[in-house]
C-alpha cells in the first residue's frame, strides 16, 4: 500500500493519471489546460516523477516545432479501476447538501457534478 501511495500521492498525480486515463494520449499543452491552475514547473515535474515510476510514458517526436506527449502505460492503465471506484464513490458519497441541489458542484444530480473528467 505504501508503495502505491508513494507513487500517485500528492495535488497533481491522481489528477494527471486520471486525465491522461480519461482522454487518452495527451499533449503537454493539452494536459495543461486540462488541470487548470498548474504551473509549467509543477507539471514538468510531475511528468517526470510519473514516468520515472513506470506510469505514464512521454513520447518525444523529432519534429520542428517540437512535439511531446504523454500516455498510460499498461502500469498506468491498471490504476483506471481505482479511479472508477473513487469517481463511484464521488457520486454516492461526495455531496453534504441534506437534498440534492442546483448550485453545488459536490450534488450527484447537477450538471456540475456530472463531468466524468474532473476528479
Amino acid at each position: 500500500m505504501e508503495w502505491v501511495m508513494d507513487k500517485i500521492s500528492g495535488k497533481w498525480k491522481m489528477r494527471i493519471l486520471f486525465m491522461v486515463g480519461a482522454h487518452g494520449t495527451l499533449r503537454y499543452g493539452e494536459l495543461r489546460r486540462l488541470l487548470g491552475d498548474i504551473t509549467h514547473k509543477m507539471l514538468s515535474a510531475q511528468l517526470k516523477e510519473l514516468a520515472a515510476d513506470g506510469l505514464i510514458a512521454r513520447h518525444d517526436y523529432a519534429e520542428v516545432p517540437p512535439r511531446v506527449d504523454y500516455s498510460l502505460t499498461e502500469h498506468g492503465e491498471a490504476l483506471m479501476p481505482v479511479f472508477d471506484a473513487i469517481q463511484n464513490y464521488i457520486r454516492r458519497y461526495g455531496c453534504a447538501c441534506p437534498e440534492p441541489c442546483e448550485d453545488c458542484p459536490d450534488c450527484g444530480d447537477c450538471e456540475a457534478s456530472g463531468d466524468d473528467t474532473e476528479l
